[in-house]
């Protein structure tokens, strides 16, 4: 696995998980993490080896942020960086709404009266093809008994 496979696992793992400044940071560890392994002489096969799987180091960061009680749908916290560097917290621009429950069932009614509707619609066109072919199917049935 290349350098630029691994980080694209580790980004597209993370990014079902992860709010997009979370996984930006972590992208930015890794990669220079990879450059300062790179200037000390170590060949990228050997570094992604030493990293091992990104699915499984990706799984291991989700589940850390999990625990740490950041697992929600837009996690963002403060990250400090090998350099010094903070990222504020902040909002993702995400926001979970709950819908209440009348607007749900009315919903769910529009939706079966709909697939009735298509339902109806699709029989009603079929009817007139549909008496025929049955009536004939019985009828070679009852002739073939005799």
């Amino acid at each position: 696995m290349t350098r630029l496979e691994f980080m694209e696992t580790l980004q597209r793992t993370l990014a079902g998980a992860l709010g997009s400044r979370t996984v930006d940071g972590h992208m930015r560890y890794y990669q220079d993490y990879f450059d300062a392994q790179l200037s000390m002489g170590k060949s990228e096969a050997d570094i992604v080896t030493e990293l091992g799987n990104p699915r499984l180091l990706a799984k291991t960061i989700i589940e850390a942020a999990k625990r740490e009680g950041r697992g929600d749908a837009t996690p963002e916290y403060d990250e400090v960086y090998e350099d010094g560097t903070t990222e504020a917290k902040g909002a993702s621009g995400l926001r979970a709404h709950r819908m209440p429950g009348w607007l749900v069932a009315v919903i769910a009614l529009v939706v079966i009266i709909t697939v009735a509707g298509i339902v109806g619609s699709v029989i009603s066109v079929m009817l007139p093809v549909l008496i025929p072919l049955i009536c004939v199917v019985l009828l070679v049935r009852f002739f073939q008994r005799r």
